[in-house]
């Protein structure tokens, strides 16, 4: 296959989504928050011979450094749930050595309910690990501890298990994060990103959140109105994400990947795919209807020049 050139900073985050399909249905999923009355984007899914082809021919996946080993490309798997994905095992199997590979799970999946057997024989495993969020509105916690002992016993690393902070419940979630750092070193709370009872979350207050998990935003305001999914308008946006899409569309933000944007920037699998992820400010049309997922990092600059960060942007 030829050689693909996907143009970005090296440490930017670079997130592939197998699927957008889920076991679990979350009234609260990110996916539903933009267009709300629409139904999440419908993409074609391809196989994993392709995928493992297409990210594999990749260019640019190494760093070299003076004196040590060079830094490879850091991948996450996403979805939906990427566990439920068909292909799943042969891909994580396949990609070669310049992949630094991190999959996000709910550890809810059937794939759990399996052998396991195949993940510890991955030749990938020194460059596997998984994070796992426990969604307990859906999820029973006494699966969700099975799911990742189960998962330990396989060599596999389990980095971080993060509890979402649901508004709703904040006293069952501090239980259930001590219920989890009993069996797990690393245990964060995740900021519930989304709505609830019409009020769009993070809003700030969350004083036990600040020592937790980091939602990157320090205006909140710019934030209600970047992300309240109220009145789309012109602006022009820095992201530097590099996402591909479940058919292979690239985007560089999450709302255009929910929602099939036409203004996609290329496709992983064209022969000759050449794709420049902008790393100065870009024209968009869609703000107002961000996505929640790209609320770090972020910086706008309206038509009249005057710059707003919802963060500190890296790399810009």
């Amino acid at each position: 296959m030829k050689t693909k050139i996907i143009d970005s900073h090296f440490t930017a985050f670079w997130g592939v989504f197998l699927n957008l399909d889920c076991n679990l249905n979350c009234h609260y999923c990110i996916q539903k928050i933009s267009h709300p009355a629409k139904p999440p984007a419908h993409y074609q899914i391809r196989t994993g011979k392709e995928w493992v082809r297409a990210l594999n021919a990749i260019e640019g996946r190494t760093k070299r450094r003076f004196l040590r080993r060079p830094r490879v490309k850091k991948l996450s798997v996403l979805g939906g749930e990427p566990t439920i994905y068909p292909d799943f095992i042969y891909v994580l199997d396949n990609l070669d050595q310049n992949w630094k590979i991190t999959v996000t799970s709910n550890f809810d999946s059937p794939f759990f309910d399996k052998d396991l057997s195949l993940l510890k024989e991955t030749k990938n495993k020194k460059r596997l690990r998984f994070n796992g969020s426990l969604h307990f509105v859906q999820t029973p916690i006494e699966k969700f501890i099975e799911n990742v002992q189960k998962l330990k016993k396989t060599g596999v690393k389990v980095h971080t298990l993060f509890v979402v902070l649901h508004p709703a419940y904040p006293d069952r979630v501090l239980e259930y994060k001590k219920q989890l750092l009993k069996i797990h070193p690393r245990v964060k709370l995740q900021r519930f990103l989304g709505f609830y009872k019409g009020d769009l979350y993070p809003k700030g207050s969350e004083e036990c959140l600040a020592k937790e998990q980091k939602d990157g935003i320090a205006n909140y305001t710019l934030y209600q109105e970047a992300f309240g999914q109220k009145k789309a308008s012109a602006i022009f946006c820095h992201s530097d994400k590099v996402l591909i899409a479940p058919n292979g569309d690239i985007y560089n933000c999450h709302y255009k990947v929910y929602t099939n944007h036409k203004d996609k920037l290329g496709s992983l699998f064209e022969d000759e795919v050449r794709v420049h992820i902008p790393r100065e400010y870009f024209l968009c049309e869609d703000f107002g209807f961000c996505n929640p997922c790209d609320s770090e990092g972020h910086l706008f600059r309206t038509l009249d020049g005057k710059v707003e960060s919802i963060a500190e942007a890296k790399n810009v």
